[in-house]
C-alpha cells in the first residue's frame, strides 16, 4: 500500500465532513439517566487510522457497533500535559498558566492553576455527587513530581514510574470495579489512562504476529501496532467485567486520545522547531498530530452512528456535563458534541490548536499553520531570541497529507506571492482569525511628564519589544531588546505602549535627565500609583492596573502600569528531581 493511500482517510473524512451525516443521527438518542457512570478512557498517541485497519484492534471495533465514531476528531494540542489540561478544563491549553513548552511545571504556575481554575472536571464532578477516580499512566496528573498539576481525583493511582505498567493499570481498574464500584449506589467518573503504544514501542512477545495488513511497515510501526493490539486485548478483559457487573449499560464511555503520532517521512523533521520527530508528537499541529479517534458510548446505546463533522478535544468536558445532566460552566471553550444528534441544522465549529512553536487555525478543508514563539519559555531549549515566524497553508482536501502546503515568509508580503484573490482572501481570512484565538499578551504603558531634556529606555534580558502606541515626534531607536526615545523639548507630556513577546521577561525602565538617573520616588507603578521605591523584591504584581489605565496624577514625572495576560513570575525554577528525570526517560521524552 503507498503511503498515500496509508494516509488517504484524511481525505475521505473531510469530504464526508462537508455537512454530511449519516441519516441514523437524525433520529435520537436513547433517553439519558439523570445521574450515569462515566468511564473516560485514553489510548496514548493513537492515531485516527488505526482501528480497523491493521487486525490489532478487534474489541475497539466491536465497541464501535453500539457507540457514535466522531470521524474527524482533532484534539487541541499535540502532547499529554496541555492535551490532558484540555480535557479536564474544557479550555484551550494557553488559558491555563501551566506552560506546555518544557516539561517542568514551576510552583508559580502551579498555585495558579490551582487560584485560577475552579471547575477541573473531577473535582466540578464532585459537586454533584460523584466519585472520582484516574488509573493509568500519566505523570501530569499529578504535582508530585514538578511535571504537572492535581486536578482533584478522590482517588489516583499513577503508575508512571512503573515497568509493565500497562498489565498493572488493568489489575488496579478491575480491583476497583470489583471492590468498590460495582454495587456502588453513587455515581462515578472513573479516567483510565494507558500510555501504550506511547514510545519506546515495546510490545510483548506476540502481538506484532496478530498485524494483518499489505503494508510493508517499518520495524517501529510493527512495533506500535503490537502495542495497539496488546492495549486492545487490556481493553477487552474491562470491557467483559463491565458488562458482567452490570455497569455496562447505564455508563457513559469515551475513548480517544491526547495526540496522534508522526509516521510520514515528509514530516519527519518538523518545520517549526527543526526537530526530529518521526514516530513522535508534539512538534507540530500537522494532522497527524492531532487526528485521533473519538468513540463515545451514550447510556442504553445499542446501535452505531457516525458524525463527519469537526470535533474538538475541547468538547469533551461540555459533552460529558450535558449527558450527566449538570450544569455547564459559561467560560469553556468547547460545546457539547450532543446537538450533533438533534439538529442537521448546526453552524460548522472550527479549530484552533496550540503546541511548541506552533498555532493553527483551520475551518472546512483550510488550514494556517504559524511558526509561533508565543508560547516560549526559557530553559535548556530556547535561550530568548526571537526568530522570523512564518505560515504554511494546507487544503486538505486536495493534499490530506499536508505534504504540498504553500509556505507563506510574511503575510505583509502575501502579494509578492501572486495568489488569486479568492486564495489570498481566505488566507487573509484564517490569518485574522488565528490572531483573534491566540491569548493576549500583557500589555505595558508609561505615561511620562518630563521638564527638560531626557532618556527614556526600556529593556528586557529575552524576547522582543514591540511599540504599540507612541507619539510621532519623539526621536527613538530600536534594537529589538532595548528601546530608547530621546525627549528633545522639555516639558512633554505624554503616552507610550509596548508588549514584550513572548512574555518571557519583565521590562526594566531608566530615565535620564540632563545624563543623570532620576530617583526611584519619582517613578509611579500601578494602579494606586505606589512609588517604585517602596518595593525591593518581587515588585512585578505591583505594576498591575486590571481595571484599566489609572487616573493621572499631577506630579508624576512617570507612571507605569501592566494591564492583561496571565500573572508570573518571571525568574523560573526548571531543576527536576530524579524520579521525574526517570520517568520521562522511561516514556522517550528525555535520553
Amino acid at each position: 500500500m503507498s503511503r498515500n493511500s496509508l494516509f488517504s482517510f484524511i481525505s475521505i473524512a473531510i469530504i464526508l465532513s462537508y455537512n454530511c451525516r449519516e441519516n441514523s443521527l437524525n433520529s435520537k438518542l436513547p433517553q439519558q439517566s439523570p445521574k450515569p457512570n462515566i468511564i473516560w478512557i485514553v489510548i496514548d498517541s493513537l492515531r485516527a487510522d488505526i482501528i480497523g485497519r491493521y487486525g490489532v484492534t478487534p474489541n475497539l471495533e466491536e465497541f464501535t457497533k453500539t457507540a457514535v465514531t466522531y470521524n474527524f476528531h482533532l484534539v487541541n494540542a499535540a502532547w499529554t500535559r496541555p492535551s490532558t489540561i484540555v480535557f479536564f478544563t474544557g479550555k484551550y491549553a494557553s488559558r491555563s498558566p501551566v506552560n506546555f513548552w518544557d516539561y517542568p511545571t514551576t510552583k508559580e504556575e502551579v498555585d495558579l492553576f490551582y487560584k485560577k481554575e475552579k471547575n477541573p472536571l473531577p473535582k466540578y464532578l464532585k459537586n454533584f455527587g460523584y466519585k472520582t477516580y484516574m488509573v493509568g499512566n500519566n505523570p501530569f496528573l499529578t504535582d508530585k513530581y514538578g511535571l504537572g498539576v492535581d486536578v482533584g481525583f478522590d482517588t489516583l493511582s499513577d503508575f508512571s514510574n512503573y515497568s509493565s505498567d500497562t498489565i498493572k493499570i488493568t489489575k488496579k481498574t478491575l480491583d476497583i470495579f470489583d471492590n468498590e464500584l460495582k454495587n456502588s449506589k453513587e455515581p462515578f467518573f472513573f479516567f483510565l489512562n494507558f500510555n501504550d503504544p506511547h514510545k519506546p514501542y515495546t510490545p510483548p512477545p506476540g502481538f506484532t504476529s496478530r498485524i494483518k495488513t499489505t503494508e510493508v511497515l517499518e520495524e517501529k510501526k510493527q512495533n506500535y501496532l503490537g502495542e495497539v493490539a496488546f492495549v486492545d486485548e487490556e481493553l477487552g478483559k474491562i470491557f467483559t467485567f463491565l458488562k458482567q457487573a452490570k455497569l455496562w449499560d447505564n455508563s457513559l464511555i469515551l475513548i480517544t486520545a491526547d495526540h496522534g503520532e508522526v509516521m510520514h517521512p515528509n514530516h519527519s523533521i518538523s518545520p517549526f522547531t527543526g526537530t526530529n520527530t518521526y514516530y513522535g508528537h508534539g512538534q507540530d499541529l500537522f494532522l497527524e498530530n492531532i487526528h485521533v479517534p473519538l468513540l463515545i458510548k451514550y447510556p442504553k446505546q445499542t446501535t452505531n452512528f457516525l458524525v463527519n463533522d469537526l470535533t474538538r478535544s475541547i468538547d469533551i468536558y461540555p459533552t460529558i456535563l450535558e449527558v450527566s445532566s449538570n450544569p455547564i460552566p459559561t467560560d469553556l471553550d468547547g460545546e457539547s458534541l450532543v446537538s450533533l444528534h438533534k439538529s442537521t441544522d448546526i453552524q460548522p465549529r472550527f479549530y484552533y490548536g496550540e503546541t511548541r512553536s506552533t498555532q493553527c487555525y483551520g475551518e472546512g478543508s483550510d488550514f494556517l499553520l504559524q511558526r509561533s514563539y508565543r508560547f516560549h519559555e526559557i530553559g535548556k531549549f530556547w535561550q530568548g531570541h526571537v526568530g522570523q515566524e512564518f505560515y504554511i497553508h494546507t487544503d486538505i482536501q486536495s493534499d490530506p497529507n499536508q505534504i504540498f502546503g504553500m509556505k507563506i515568509p510574511d503575510i505583509e508580503r502575501l502579494d509578492e506571492l501572486k495568489l488569486d484573490t479568492n486564495k489570498k482572501e481566505r488566507i487573509l481570512y484564517l490569518w485574522k482569525k488565528l490572531r483573534s484565538m491566540e491569548p493576549k499578551l500583557p500589555i505595558y504603558s508609561i505615561r511620562y511628564n518630563l521638564t527638560r531634556d531626557s532618556i527614556l529606555k526600556i529593556s528586557i534580558p529575552h524576547g522582543k519589544l514591540r511599540l504599540i502606541q507612541m507619539p510621532k515626534e519623539i526621536t527613538w531607536k530600536d534594537t529589538g531588546r532595548m528601546i530608547q526615545l530621546q525627549f528633545k523639548q522639555g516639558g512633554e507630556k505624554g503616552l507610550l505602549r509596548f508588549e514584550v513577546y513572548p512574555d518571557v521577561s519583565f521590562p526594566r525602565i531608566e530615565i535620564l535627565q540632563d545624563s543623570k538617573k532620576i530617583s526611584e520616588s519619582e517613578i509611579l507603578i500601578g494602579n494606586f500609583g505606589l512609588s517604585l521605591s517602596s518595593c525591593s523584591f518581587n515588585c512585578e504584581l505591583l505594576y498591575e492596573s486590571p481595571l484599566g489605565d489609572p487616573p493621572g496624577i499631577l506630579e508624576a514625572k512617570v507612571h507605569i502600569w501592566k494591564q492583561g495576560g496571565i500573572a508570573k513570575n518571571y525568574e523560573r525554577s526548571l531543576d527536576l528531581g530524579e524520579e521525574a528525570l526517570d520517568i520521562l526517560k522511561k516514556q522517550g521524552y528525555v535520553h
